[in-house]
Parts: structure tokens; sequence; C-alpha cells
């Protein structure tokens, strides 16, 4: 929330491999993330570092911590 109308979303894990990356040009304040990875693979529970990089803003990193359900497999 809060984004700049242009600017470039990066979202890693700890050891520092590149999970998803959105490039946003909109005038909307927010991205959405699925919780997935570029390969639209469920991400795993854990900490992620998420870096904000805005042309003539400056530079913003955050940490986030997901927590997911475990799958019902039960349910189908």
């Amino acid at each position: 929330t809060n984004l700049p109308e242009r600017c470039e979303v990066s979202i890693y894990n700890v050891s520092g491999t590149l999970i998803r990356k959105y490039n946003k040009s909109d005038p909307t304040t927010e991205i959405s993330w699925d919780l997935k990875n570029q390969s639209n693979v469920p991400i795993a529970s854990g900490l992620y570092l998420i870096h904000v990089n805005a042309p003539g803003v400056g530079e913003k990193i955050v940490k986030w911590f997901g927590v997911l359900r475990p799958v019902d497999l039960q349910g189908f």
C-alpha cells in the first residue's frame, strides 16, 4: 500500500533468491500479491524481504512474515 504511480517491487526470500517481481505503472497505490512465485507455485511460510524502488523518489525495504495454512487433502 501507499506506493507511488511508478515503481518496481521485488520480493526475496531470506537467502536472497528472487521470488517475484512487479513493475507498477498505474495510478493505484497498491499491489496485490497472490503469494505465488514467478512460476505460479505457492510460497512457503517464512520471512520475505520486499524491496520497493521508485525512480526519483527512493528505495524502501520491508520485512514480511507470512504463515500459510497446511493443505487439506481430505477436502476433495
